[in-house]
């Protein structure tokens, strides 16, 4: 590619070198010289400015934000799933839970024998053959299957012998403390409730529709909205720290 002259450049003579300068400061410049060596300019080459560079900056930059932005929105659900997760524990159903209190298993019924037949094979090989039962014959009765009973299952009471349980209204809200696997972990809870001042009752999840089986409850108060419970649950909350407000449904 040949550089063009500048348009000032003074018009060459035949066997008479032109003498160039350098636009911008005037020092002279040899006949093949395309830089300044004194300020770096172009004495006769035009520099074109790189063509297509933004878009790919600007495709970049979004997809920067935009995976900035869902990094954002994938923290806020997992928190929120959380939060939900703590105010709901999933629990393990006991043994206690898979009979009904008082359930015993019925029988199972007496197989009573049927009468044996005899049959008659005629030898004609056209006649077809008939089964008649014998008047003399007697059945000999098969044994009898005696079913043995299994052991009746259970169920653990209810309530504990110190606090009392549930004593509201079929729909009411209270505040739940804590759901203890055992009966001995509720008590030692509700105890420590009732030294700070609160007055806990322990109730057997499994005999409540709303509740997850397979818990010994503590709560503490009884409300018939969820905005009553819901106003005492700061007291509560400074004590125990995972309180929550639950429906109580049979």
């Amino acid at each position: 590619m040949e550089t063009p002259p500048p348009p000032d450049a003074p018009t060459p003579v035949e066997g008479i070198p032109v003498e160039r300068r350098c636009p911008r400061c005037g020092s002279a410049l040899a006949t093949d010289q395309e830089w300044c060596l004194n300020c770096g300019a172009a004495t006769g080459t035009e520099v074109v400015e790189a063509r297509g560079w933004r878009v790919p900056l600007y495709l970049g930059g979004g997809l920067a934000a935009l995976a900035v932005i869902g990094v954002i929105l994938a923290i806020l659900a997992l928190a929120s799933r959380n939060d939900v997760v703590a105010g709901n524990p999933t629990p393990t159903p006991s043994a206690s839970a898979q009979a009904p209190p008082g359930a015993t298993p019925s029988p199972l019924p007496t197989l009573t024998p049927l009468p044996s037949a005899t049959a008659t094979v005629s030898p004609d090989p056209n006649a077809t053959a008939t089964v008649s039962p014998d008047p003399n014959a007697t059945a000999s009765p098969e044994p009898t299957e005696t079913s043995t009973p299994e052991p009746t299952v259970t169920a653990e009471p209810s309530t504990s012998s110190s606090f009392p349980g549930w004593t509201g209204s079929d729909g009411d809200y209270t505040i739940i403390i804590e759901s203890a696997s055992t009966q001995e972990g509720a008590e030692k809870v509700a105890q420590e409730a009732q030294d700070k001042g609160e007055s806990p009752g322990i109730l057997k999840s499994d005999d409540y529709s709303s509740l997850n089986g397979g818990y010994w409850v503590v709560f503490t108060g009884t409300y018939s909205t969820k905005s009553d419970a819901e106003a005492a649950l700061d007291g509560v909350r400074s004590n125990f720290h995972d309180a929550y407000v639950r429906q109580i449904k049979t």
